[in-house]
């Protein structure tokens, strides 16, 4: 569960206007293991509990983990395993153009 590149680019992104959001799938993970878990690794971030997969399923998710990079217009411009270089430079650039307009 615990993944450092959340963590790395809430520290390093949000002053910037990243908002990281951590969705557990609840049919995996119970409440209880997701609290223990934020609360042991002092995670800075936003995470919700999924209880009954509700929103990963209407996001069409078939592995985990699987992240979106979504712009300030709330169009998704990249989604994928959130570990890829492919991630943070679609931060980078969604951050970007957010300041040049």
């Amino acid at each position: 569960m615990l993944r450092p590149h959340l963590v790395r680019w809430h520290k390093e992104f949000s002053k910037q206007g990243l908002v990281v959001i951590e969705v557990e799938d609840g049919r995996i993970n119970s409440l209880s293991e997701v609290q223990s878990h934020a609360q042991e690794n002092e995670l800075p971030y936003v995470i919700i509990h999924d209880g009954n997969g509700e929103i990963t399923a209407r996001f069409g998710i078939m592995a985990y983990p699987s992240a979106y990079v979504v712009d300030r217009s709330g169009k998704v411009i990249w989604e994928g395993h959130p570990g890829a270089d492919q991630a943070e430079r679609a931060i980078r650039r969604a951050l970007q153009e957010g300041t040049s307009g």
